[in-house]
């Protein structure tokens, strides 16, 4: 790696460290970062399950092992943050619950970031679930 990329890559860390840490001191903005770092923890653990469930059938156990391992760490990292949240006297928003229609029956619009839309740009949705994605 070049010295100027791993000058970018600290820069880069340290910055996101220092809004985090910024983000949970500040009693204003504490429960919204915990919440969506609830949210990110909670809602990989479906993916990873089906994931896991996916590698076992086709016979890589050391695979499914670690998946299964790896998707107990996030259930466990969701309820430390839930934790947190209660303790705040705040709502934990469950992943189940969150409508994924409007009233009309159509699909929600896409929230999505900017970031995410380019970095998954030319993917299908289809193509990035857990039963298709290499």
């Amino acid at each position: 790696m070049k010295f100027s990329t791993q000058i970018l890559h600290l820069l880069g860390a340290s910055a996101v460290a220092y809004i985090s840490a910024r983000n949970l001191r500040d009693p204003l903005t504490r429960p919204n970062t915990l919440a969506m770092f609830q949210l990110a923890e909670s809602g990989s653990v479906p993916f990873l399950q089906t994931l896991q469930e996916r590698a076992a059938s086709q016979g890589d156990m050391w695979l499914a092992e670690k998946l299964a391992s790896h998707a107990a760490d996030e259930q466990r990292h969701g309820q430390i943050f839930t934790h947190a949240l209660k303790q705040l006297d705040k709502q934990v928003i469950d992943l189940k619950s969150l409508p994924k229609t409007s009233d009309d029956g159509k699909p929600k619009e896409n929230r999505r970031s900017p970031f995410f839309a380019a970095y998954f740009e030319g993917y299908s949705q289809e193509s990035l679930k857990p039963e298709q994605i290499e």
